[in-house]
């Protein structure tokens, strides 16, 4: 390689071991000695991997280390590539510019491993000025895209976009941004951001250099708004990161070269097998190609290339078959959310046209789209015909209802399945029945990579029941070693205990439950954190208790914070309260007044996430001079641990203004925005005092907000409509950006005019909205998104546009006549509305055919908030296609699932319910308790079991039918199955009377309930609520935190007033969040104060001054505060990274 280079490149490059020769050092003692081999390695192996440390040794230069890498064997290789990646990425980093073509492939090969595991947080891009470095980076970037975030493929495009700028335009994007650091002086650009980095620090580097670097910056003009940047080698150079342009840049990309680019070999490979397009670019890439590159005659020649666009085809109704079988294949891994309709559309086409529809040839040709394929269809294919094409099969993606029909064919009368059949079966393992898990044998399943898959798919029962079946196979310890995380999650702490797990080093990587977490921790730590250890818990952190927290020495409690903050995905609220306290405590005993004379270095070290918790006081008495250090933290903060009305969020957004400076009306944009999530705080009345340009990217930022208080939206949304007009008047552009704030305002979404680009933008919307929880959280930690009013709108703009279109058909027929024509549910229609569907009238569900019920109740059935008028409609329909309740069989039964709720208790008594299976599907639904027990009665009379002969699994399986029992039946239940179970007994909401019940079986099996740990109080769930006031009362304040929320609004107010002030503050957030207004009302004023301090809102809200002038309202004055978006974890890098990376960052700087 090239050595004349400049000064720290040119000593990396000619010799590398002056720059790390303690690293190498400590590498050859890490080497097992030659008379130690390990279990799978040979002589041989072992002494070429210890001469490797010896030649790198004596190496004169980097390339040929790398020369050295590529010429060796295939594990010496793999080693001294993930040694070397990041010391190369560095090179790149520092070097770029230097580099020659040669020198830089190498270096990518090498750097390759390294930024398939890099941190999102750590992820920064080097400054090249040459087209032929660019070209090769971006090679390398498209080969690691897949395991790329979001975050690092969008800071690709901006750093290629700026690239390009530079070379081709000779221009800038934006001034170079410089953060300060405590002592005032100028910190290294941030790469990404920064055009021309190595110039500008070579100029910085000078003595009285700074009028130089003005001048330098000053003299590159910046680049026009819009920029034709997408040149067709651009184009080419990007390959899949094209899949996350904006709207804007793909709708701007000139037509020439869109279409010169589309005739390219390199098309098809830039949009192959790419995943997370947004529907919008997608389909805005789509219809370009296809009207301004092609004739719409022609467009289906080209169908093979399009790769990932082809999930956007417009036009598939109009298809010939062979078109819709060549365009069926292009979609297979399509998961866009129209998808399913298109595939339906197809596969209707072919079975119309195909003589041979009703044949075995066509499962195979159907691909994965055979699940598309209704019951009806499906269960006519004979077992052979199913594995005959049994790998096509076990690849689509089923519905339980349609795996149990393909597994009960397949299976038919088996009483035992192999781990080779069942891992065969793929997908469809979600139709295997619990009965026949429960006799797998572990030998071909445990230890298999395919059984992490496979349990994935698998229902909470099934689990359970194949964890039963292997723990008759194997010893507890071996079982946890080998299990993978879907099924671990499922062990009880019975079986953890016998697996005698004693380090921490056994809990690394490993997916552990949050009582599990504590059960291991307290058994291999105490009572005391082992601060060594701590950043080895990964998701065991969980099991940190408030007591080791407080239990660690006040000079190690920075350390401790700093460590747990990189796993912050995993903590809980009171957790992360916890160490903040303890932090706080501990800077303020080792120095008084810590906070009031803190420095820019000093709040740094502090966490984002614990600084938000600091005592309002405090936060108001940071001096200006900590402002820079203050406002960068504040644009990544991440608020959800905090409560909507706590003052702390006004405390943060008052600072945060104070550091801004200046009148409102002057302030700019960027710099209104480095409030961050701070800006969804706002209150309208200090934003609608902002110029302009301000304003406008003020209201555009808000739609990142996922809660904003119920006293603003009012107001703000007239904002919005004073700024940009009535939102039924939008422009397509307009919605895209502003859209989600519309979900402000439900008259106005209910007003949206029926467009067809409307329709699709509010399912683009739907569609990126985060997931919302099974149960709600609560009112303190909710989200401000309701979003009935939008799954209404969409209902409607669903089966309107069809309505509109039968209407036009019959007024051409009839004219001058008006036509009154109620949409009646069609298949089709279920299977695209999904849980959408309980917006259908009860007439219109009585109107439904009995055929088009039977195909789609397996989807109705899925439906649990049906009202009593629905419910009454779809019991008419049951009766009108099978006569009557009683006969329907099993199948019948499991497939109408939450459509049983019609039934009567009596009629709920004589169903024929044998199977756990069942009563699994049915536990997802609301029945009441007289329904409950007619259930259990039902599956006692058929199923031929007693109360005493329930085990684990049959507990499991019962699920809120367990509740049906008589109280004197809970006596009954076996003791040790009630251990093992407990945990899924817990999640149910039974009567106080059964819960008081459950709570002496919890009492006989766990001892009493001052002795119980914080696991055990987490696995009682529900159980907990049928403690008696002097059972609450005795309850260790530690384990509090570990009740889970559920069980909170079931306690009976005088029970919950029972506790002392210490427990009610002991509670923690989420749970001191749930309690009732009634529970609230029945505590003493002390009491509630004490519950305030559990949730965060110690300070009282009249300490807070209201008033808008600082640009927030106080959260005292009613509603709720803004939640902002959250931001997310830092990825932990692959093991040694972090130190080599620091090692190396060290010598270089």
């Amino acid at each position: 390689m090239n050595n004349s280079l400049n000064s720290s490149y040119g000593k990396m490059m000619e010799s590398p071991i002056s720059i790390f020769p303690e690293l190498l050092s400590s590498l050859a003692q890490s080497f097992p000695s030659h008379s130690n081999l390990q279990f799978n390695e040979t002589a041989e192996q072992q002494d070429s991997a210890w001469n490797i440390v010896e030649k790198m040794w004596n190496c004169t230069n980097m390339g040929h280390i790398i020369d050295l890498m590529r010429n060796s064997t295939e594990g010496p290789r793999c080693f001294m590539r993930a040694f070397m990646a990041p010391l190369s990425w560095m090179t790149i980093m520092q070097n770029g510019t230097d580099l020659n073509k040669e020198d830089l492939t190498k270096l990518l090969w090498v750097a390759k491993p390294f930024l398939e595991t890099i941190p999102p947080s750590s992820f920064v891009l080097p400054v090249f000025s040459q087209s032929s470095q660019l070209v090769k980076m971006m090679k390398v970037f498209g080969e690691v895209f897949s395991v790329l975030s979001e975050e690092q493929r969008n800071a690709i495009i901006v750093w290629v976009k700026e690239r390009v700028a530079q070379n081709e335009f000779k221009c800038v994007l934006k001034a170079p941004a410089f953060s300060i650091l405590p002592s005032g002086s100028l910190k290294k650009p941030i790469i990404q951001n920064v055009t021309s980095v190595k110039a500008m620090m070579n100029v910085m580097s000078i003595p009285g250099a700074e009028g130089t670097q003005h001048s330098m910056i000053n003299a590159v003009p910046k680049c026009p708004p819009r920029m034709l940047w997408l040149k067709a080698n651009v184009l080419t150079m990007m390959g899949p990161f094209l899949s996350r342009l904006s709207l804007e840049e793909a709708k701007t990309i000139p037509k020439e070269e869109l279409c010169e680019f589309f005739r390219t070999p390199d098309f098809s490979s830039s949009f192959q097998n790419v995943s997370g397009m947004q529907p919008a670019l997608g389909r805005i890439l789509f219809q370009r190609l296809k009207q301004e590159c092609s004739s719409s005659d022609n467009f289906t020649h080209y169908m093979d290339r399009l790769g990932s666009l082809a999930c956007f085809f417009d036009g598939a109704p109009s298809l010939n078959l062979n078109l819709s079988r060549k365009l069926l294949s292009q979609i297979d891994t399509c998961n866009n959310p129209d998808i399913d309709k298109v595939k339906r559309q197809l596969v209707q086409k072919i079975l119309e046209k195909d003589d041979h529809s009703s044949s075995p040839e066509i499962l195979l040709s159907l691909g994965s789209a055979v699940s598309v394929l209704p019951l009806s269809r499906l269960s006519h294919f004979t077992s052979e015909d199913l594995n005959n094409t049994l790998t096509s099969l076990s690849q689509a993606s089923w519905s339980p209802a349609q795996a149990k029909t393909l597994a009960k064919k397949l299976l038919e009368t088996a009483k035992n399945i192999s781990g080779e059949k069942l891992l065969s079966l793929g997908t469809m393992v979600r139709g295997v029945a619990s009965s026949l898990l429960k006799n797998v044998k572990a030998e071909g399943l445990l230890g298999n990579e395919a059984l992490k898959t496979m349990s994935e798919k698998m229902s909470s029962l099934q689990r359970t029941a194949l964890l039963e079946a292997f723990r008759r196979d194997v010893n507890a310890s071996e079982l946890v070693k080998r299990l993978p995380v879907s099924l671990l999650s499922s062990l009880s702490l019975s079986t953890l205990e016998k697996a005698d797990l004693s380090s921490v080093d056994q809990l690394q990587g490993r997916g552990w439950t949050r009582a599990q977490s504590a059960f291991l921790l307290k058994k291999i730590w105490g009572n005391r954190i082992n601060l060594g250890e701590l950043r080895k818990l990964g998701q065991a952190v969980q099991g940190v208790t408030c007591e080791m927290i407080e239990k660690i020495n006040r000079t190690d409690a920075l350390e401790m914070a700093q460590i747990i903050n990189e796993s912050c995905a995993w903590l809980s609220r009171v957790q992360i309260r916890c160490t903040a306290r303890k932090l706080f405590s501990s800077l303020e005993e080792q120095r008084p007044g810590y906070f009031s004379n803190i420095n820019n270095s000093e709040l740094q070290s502090i966490p984002a996430m614990l600084l938000i918790h600091l005592p309002v006081e405090k936060i108001q008495n940071l001096s200006d001079a900590v402002c820079p250090a203050f406002m960068e933290m504040m644009k990544q903060v991440n608020l959800s641990s905090l409560p909507n009305s706590s003052p702390a969020r006004y405390a943060l957004t008052k600072r945060a203004i104070g550091c801004l400076k200046g009148n409102v009306s002057d302030l700019s944009a960027a710099e209104v925005l480095t409030l961050g999530p701070l800006v969804c705080e706002l209150d309208p009345v200090w934003i609608s005092s902002l110029n302009p340009p301000a304003l406008n990217s003020t209201l555009k930022a808000l739609v990142s907000c996922q809660y904003i208080q119920q006293q603003h939206r009012e107001h703000l949304f007239r904002l919005l409509t004073t700024t940009y007009g009535d939102p039924a008047n939008w422009s397509e552009e307009d919605m895209r950006v502003l859209g989600p704030l519309l979900l402000l305002n439900d008259t106005v979404i209910e007003k949206l005019p029926a467009k067809s680009w409307i329709k699709s933008y509010l399912s683009d919307l739907m569609d990126s909205l985060p997931s919302q929880p099974l149960l709600p959280l609560p009112k303190e930690f909710r989200s401000w998104s309701d979003l009935s009013a939008l799954h209404r709108k969409l209902f409607e703009l669903k089966t309107r546009s069809t309505l509109l279109n039968r209407r036009k058909r019959e007024l051409a027929v009839v004219p001058n006549t008006v036509v009154s024509t109620l949409i009646e549910p069609t298949l089709t229609y279920i299977e695209d509305l999904k849980q959408w569907n309980v917006y259908w009238t009860p007439t219109q569900l009585s109107k439904m055919t009995v055929q088009t019920f039977k195909d789609a109740v397996p989807t109705l059935g899925e439906i649990t908030n049906y009202s009593t008028e629905q419910l009454a409609a779809l019991r008419a329909k049951t009766l009108e296609a099978w006569q009557s309740v009683s006969m329907l069989n099993e199948s019948q039964i499991a497939n109408l699932g939450c459509i049983c709720q019609s039934f009567s208790a009596d009629e709920l008594a004589n169903l024929s319910i044998a199977s756990l299976d069942t009563l699994e599907t049915l536990t997802a639904c609301n029945f009441t308790q007289t329904q409950r027990t007619a259930v259990w009665q039902a599956y006692e009379r058929v199923a031929g079991i007693s109360v005493a002969g329930l085990g684990r699994l049959e507990m499991v399986g019962l699920g809120q039918f367990i509740c049906g029992l008589q109280p004197g039946q809970i006596d009954q239940l076996s003791s040790p199955s009630f251990r093992e179970a407990v945990e899924a007994v817990g999640r149910v909401p039974c009567p106080l009377n059964l819960r008081e019940r459950l709570k002496e079986k919890a009492v006989a099996a766990f001892g009493k309930p001052e002795t119980w740990t914080e696991a055990q109080v987490s696995i009682m769930g529900n159980i907990i609520a049928g403690l008696s006031v002097v059972e609450l009362g005795s309850l260790n304040s530690t384990v509090l935190p570990f009740i889970q929320p559920s069980a909170i609004p079931l306690i009976p107010s005088e029970r919950l007033a029972a506790l002392s002030v210490s427990q009610l503050k002991a509670l923690g957030p989420d749970n001191a969040a749930v309690v009732t207004e009634a529970q609230r009302a029945g505590l003493r004023v002390d009491q509630r104060v004490a519950l305030d301090e559990a949730m965060g809102l110690k300070t009282a809200r009249t300490e807070v001054p209201t008033g808008s002038s600082t640009g927030i309202s106080n959260p005292s004055s009613g509603g709720s505060i803004p939640l902002p978006l959250k931001g997310g974890a830092a990825v932990e890098s692959m093991a040694g990274c972090v130190l080599l990376m620091q090692a190396i960052a060290l010598l270089l700087f």
